[in-house]
């Protein structure tokens, strides 16, 4: 009896390329899914649900195969991925042609490490794929590209010799008709794959997928087919006089280990139907021209095997150029696979590297208006081929550097769940970036749904992406400036593209979200010009969201229904949007003070202390904030639900380094409510509690958006968990968001308004607030204030980053990107600092 235990398969990777270039991604099967790299609709586009183009139908693009034989034996070989069709072990005569037992697959943005067993295999096989994602270095972290490092062991006792093999078929791009051309540097063999000359007809303007590929590989003896025919490099039957054979690269590739080094890069001369009215010259040049070609090569070698000297005779020609043409029509015209093959000798105990860099260059990338936006990659690059030698060139301080970052984000004794989020949730920056050639950039909200640079979006998922690359924050921030409405309301989103936003200026939390980021900005880059720029905008904001007090108590009370929570409306004064604008004033109240404008910076203290006063009288029920509460000509009105988010404002505040407006006490009071009523093991936070006792709305009651669990709000509280000291709810939110990831096979692509929703990059905070980090560029200066001890965690900041260990008495900074540079570290009172620099 066939006994099976299935479990849930992961149904999303690691994004694979750069920033703002378009990505693949590296699934647990082994395969390379989702090719966005040439402008495919769901990354160029808005679709929301409709099915479109995402780049998924081209899994299986980029193959591997091992091949592995001891002396004369019969070699093993095996597909490195999953991706197969149950004919190919009947019918197609590949028995021999299966996937690999297992692999284990270790992601780790920006690289993913796999491991592939099989009991058959007497070679070890491992791979390292990396992304050019490199903190503060935005240039290098915009390349499209990646890095694919194979490593190959013997543990055995006999020497082997083992074969690589990788083949890639461009299907997504150039209309399935690739022009090749192999070159050589040094000792790396590379194809590039171009785009065809344009038909004197065809403009090729609005062609998004025209562009060019170039596949690399050195290390061991490379062999290589430089074009051939994409059915030749899965197969095909060949059927003619000569007889019927099942043919494909795979089968010359097991005898010898090596491929044929044949250099044809466009389809051959086509072969005219009555080849007997050929001259006996013309019919030698096209045979000629054919055996420059893989699929004729191994037709002719099959017939030789039988009758060595063929062909003699001008008919045995003319019977060859018709089975070359039966193929031909067969195999139909696509055209531009290619493949390349590293093959070693292993003595026993050794262990050789192989090493592939595959890069692309697709400029056209047009918005929904027709405008071409193109991407920033073409500064830099003329095409595929100077991409790959500039990325061959640069491994150090790329892809070593890339890797080593990857490892300091686990350089901590909080459990794994933690930087599973910090690391995972960056893949997102690639994966729905658009970085356009006039240097805009944008995040998808999520990919291919709602816009860019969503401001309410923005507000959680920016944390780490200032850390990094502050370039981008700071540009997208300058951007959305200005698109302020002339009454001081900020933008919603950006739609269709970078220069054009959305009518959505009518929700109450973007203007202090807008302010809190500007402080936080500022805070942590010292840039004191990105400051006086958006200074007017921030006062206009501050400004306006004043006009909603309407009482003059400091709390917004009038037209406050719109807010992130889209399909949720408030009224009166909703503690979630009040919160928010007692954090503003306090940012813009230091911001003030940075700038020397002491009569704003009173009229904003003033404003606080009163505001602060009135959220406690009018909003606080003894245990949490009610929803919200509403006093007009009508009476009195209110929802006392129990909100998860109450205090989005005063996490922000704490995360970017300001300072919170509410002691711990009164936070710790507030979140013990929302983990006792909103929290659940096997639910997670869900957005909202409706108390039995307790008056709640209809707007509230069972609503769609009260009652989600949206994992970004997740890690938010949790970071606000952990500012207080309340470790062990911070842990068990995270855990459970982990963990529910996983058993939906989705875990590096998160939904809420779309695939690889962007606020879950939220999840950064949580590694602020363990250290209870802080910066102050203008100042050089990091602080430090964990709430509980031992800890080792990393930090980031836009100057030093590196990790820092906490024990009772001492605090040990140890720097990953360079000299301290004249930064000064603080930790709390009793605790010595000491410093190593990388």
């Amino acid at each position: 009896m066939a006994k099976f235990t299935t479990v849930r398969q992961q149904e999303s990777g690691i994004a694979l390329g750069g920033i703002g270039t378009g990505t693949v991604e590296l699934w647990p099967d082994g395969e390379f899914h989702e090719w966005q790299i040439a402008n495919v609709p769901r990354w160029a586009e808005r679709h929301w649900e409709e099915r479109v183009d995402d780049g998924e139908g081209a899994t299986g693009s980029l193959s591997f195969w091992v091949r592995a034989q001891s002396g004369d034996g019969v070699p093993v070989i095996r597909k490195l991925g999953m991706k197969t069709a149950p004919e190919d072990f009947t019918y197609r005569m590949f028995p021999w042609n299966k996937p690999v037992e297992r692999i284990r697959f270790d992601g780790r943005f920006p690289l993913c490490d796999l491991s592939y067993e099989d009991s058959a295999l007497p070679v070890e096989v491992s791979l390292r794929a990396v992304a050019p994602f490199v903190p503060h270095r935005t240039e290098d972290s915009a390349t499209p590209g990646f890095y694919l490092d194979f490593t190959l062991t013997n543990p055995g006792e006999t020497s082997l010799s083992v074969s690589l093999l990788s083949a890639l078929e461009p299907g997504f791009c150039n209309r399935r008709r690739c022009v090749n051309e192999r070159y050589r540097d040094g000792d790396r063999v590379g194809i590039f794959l171009n785009a065809p000359e344009l038909m004197p007809w065809d403009e090729g303007h609005d062609d998004r997928g025209r562009g060019s590929l170039c596949w690399s590989a050195e290390g061991g003896e490379i062999s290589w087919i430089a074009g051939e025919h994409f059915r030749f490099l899965r197969e095909y039957v060949a059927s003619s006089e000569l007889g019927v054979s099942q043919e494909s690269f795979l089968f010359g590739f097991r005898k010898t280990g090596a491929l044929p080094d044949t250099d044809a890069g466009t389809p051959p001369t086509p072969i005219p139907a009555l080849i007997s009215d050929l001259k006996n010259e013309a019919a030698d040049r096209i045979l000629g021209e054919m055996m420059n070609y893989p699929f004729a090569r191994s037709l002719m070698e099959r017939v030789r095997r039988i009758h060595p000297g063929f062909p003699q005779s001008r008919e045995e020609k003319d019977t060859f150029l018709a089975a070359c043409r039966s193929s031909l029509n067969r195999m139909g015209e696509d055209f531009g696979s290619c493949a390349l093959c590293s093959s070693v000798k292993l003595a026993p105990g050794e262990t050789r590297r192989v090493r592939f860099i595959l890069s692309w260059y697709f400029p056209n990338h047009f918005s929904a208006n027709h405008d071409r936006l193109g991407h920033w990659y073409e500064n830099r690059f003329r095409d595929a081929r100077e991409v790959n030698r500039h990325l061959a060139a640069h491994r150090a301080e790329i892809a070593d550097q890339a890797a080593a970052f990857a490892d300091l984000l686990y350089r901590t004794d909080l459990p794994q769940f933690y930087p599973d989020s910090w690391s995972g949730h960056l893949s997102t920056v690639v994966k729905d970036s658009w970085y356009l050639k006039n240097g805009s950039f944008g995040l998808w909200e999520g990919l291919g749904y709602c816009g860019f640079h969503t401001t309410d979006i923005t507000y959680h998922a920016s944390f780490g992406l200032l850390a990094l690359f502050p370039d981008l924050q700071k540009g997208q921030m300058e951007m959305g400036a200005a698109f302020q409405r002339e009454d001081g309301r900020v933008h919603h989103c950006f739609y269709p593209d970078l220069a054009h936003v959305d009518g959505g200026f009518d929700r109450v939390d973007m203007n202090p979200q807008f302010v809190l980021m500007v402080c936080r900005d500022a805070l942590f880059t010292g840039d004191r010009g990105y400051l006086e720029r958006l200074w007017v905008p921030v006062q206009k904001a501050m400004d306006n969201s004043l006009l909603l007090d309407t009482d003059g108590d400091g709390l917004p009370d009038k037209g406050t229904r719109r807010n992130t929570y889209d399909a949720w409306n408030f009224s009166g004064a909703p503690t979630y949007i009040c919160v928010l604008w007692l954090s503003a004033l306090k940012a813009a109240v230091r911001l003030a003070s940075v700038l020397g404008e002491e009569k704003r910076r009173e009229e904003w203290e003033d404003l606080l202390k009163k505001g602060l006063a009135s959220l406690e009288a009018k909003l606080w029920n003894g245990r949490y904030y009610d929803l919200w509460r509403r006093e007009d000509e009508n009476g009195s009105a209110w929802d006392s639900a129990l909100m998860t988010d109450q205090l989005d404002g005063e996490w922000f505040l704490r995360m970017a380094g300001i300072g919170g407006n509410l002691p711990d006490s009164r936070v710790r009071e507030v979140l013990a409510e929302v983990f006792r009523w909103c929290y659940t093991a096997d639910g997670g936070l869900v957005n909202v509690f409706c108390p039995p006792d307790r008056t709640v709305t209809l707007q509230t009651f069972e609503n769609c958006q009260a009652e989600a669990n949206w994992t970004g709000i997740g890690y938010a509280v949790a970071a606000l968990a952990l500012s207080v000291g309340m470790r062990e709810e911070a842990d068990a939110v995270v855990r459970t968001i982990h963990e529910n990831q996983i058993r939906f096979g989705k875990f590096w692509e998160h939904w809420e308004c779309g695939f690889r929703y962007t606020r879950p990059l939220s999840s950064w905070t949580t590694m602020i607030a363990a250290s209870g980090l802080s910066a102050d560029a203008a100042e050089k200066t990091v602080r430090f204030r964990p709430a509980a001890v031992p800890l080792t965690v990393p930090f980031f900041t836009c100057g030093p980053c590196g990790t820092a260990e906490f024990r009772e008495k001492a605090c040990r900074i140890r720097l990953w990107n360079g000299p301290a540079d004249g930064w000064t570290f603080e930790a709390p009172d009793g605790m010595t600092v000491t410093v190593t620099e990388a």
